[in-house]
């Protein structure tokens, strides 16, 4: 069976206010000397724990002539108010659930030098589980502006490793941005780009009057803006699957592509 010390440093007393309270409720009305001489400390330490439980409302102070004495709070009544304690902290529960809700759900959001960050989006996009599915729509100005983010070397690691993993991209390209010249892309990356599961639709500019680059993968959303330079993250489950949603609507309405990964530079 539990202490009567033990049971009260659950309900935050330290082991001197336990020493002292307890020898309180012993002695009845004692005074400080009592105290001390109870449980084998000086007068200074006793005034410590004292005036400690004085101000949590557990021993009241009285007098006899004009000695002070001090009175604990009764066993009954201190269960009372630990009961309270509980039932006040009860109250705060769905308060301090809707807090972590609030935390789980609200989105991470990073801006990152585009170079910086674009390495950062494939490395997370080619380390997702096998048969993930990386999610792009893309317009001219950012394929224009991706191929100079990556060396050769990156380009190549990263198309090896979605193709290791069998991880599917399916884009949404503008017939606009596949009509740019995809000389600059290594012939290095090129061969490991053939051994990408690439599934391509397209859109003509004046149904999709989008320049820019948006990448889904996982729970992150990634916009690449090339002509700012940076690179805007989102990390938020519900994001992501609503932005999925959308994608998928427009997937309906554009055209495929045969031997994607030929028709696309990146």
């Amino acid at each position: 069976m539990p202490s009567p010390y033990d049971l009260l440093s659950h309900f935050g007393f330290s082991s001197g206010e336990s020493e002292v309270y307890l020898a309180t409720l012993a002695l009845g009305r004692p005074s400080v000397a009592d105290i001390g001489k109870k449980i084998g400390k000086n007068r200074t330490a006793v005034y410590f724990h004292v005036n400690n439980l004085m101000r949590k409302g557990l021993l009241k102070e009285t007098r006899q002539g004009k000695k002070k004495r001090f009175l604990a709070l009764q066993p009954n009544d201190l269960s009372e108010q630990f009961e309270r304690y509980a039932t006040d902290f009860k109250s705060l529960v769905p308060q301090l659930e809707a807090l972590k809700k609030i935390d789980i759900e609200a989105p991470v959001i990073e801006v990152i030098e585009s170079r910086r960050g674009y390495f950062q989006m494939y490395n997370e996009a080619a380390s997702m589980p096998e048969g993930s599915i990386f999610y792009v729509i893309e317009g001219k100005t950012a394929l224009k502006g991706e191929l100079s983010l990556l060396t050769k070397e990156q380009w190549s690691t990263f198309f090896k490793r979605m193709a290791e993993r069998r991880i599917i991209t399916k884009g949404i390209f503008t017939d606009e941005s596949l009509r740019i010249p995809k000389t600059d892309l290594p012939q290095e990356s090129r061969a490991a780009l053939g051994g990408r599961i690439f599934h391509l639709h397209t859109l003509p500019e004046a149904s999709l009057p989008f320049e820019q680059l948006l990448c889904i993968y996982g729970d992150k959303v990634a916009f690449l803006f090339p002509e700012q330079a940076l690179i805007i993250t989102m990390k938020h489950h519900g994001i992501a699957q609503s932005l999925v949603a959308l994608f998928e609507g427009l997937w309906l309405f554009a055209k495929p592509v045969p031997q994607a990964w030929k028709e696309v530079g990146i």
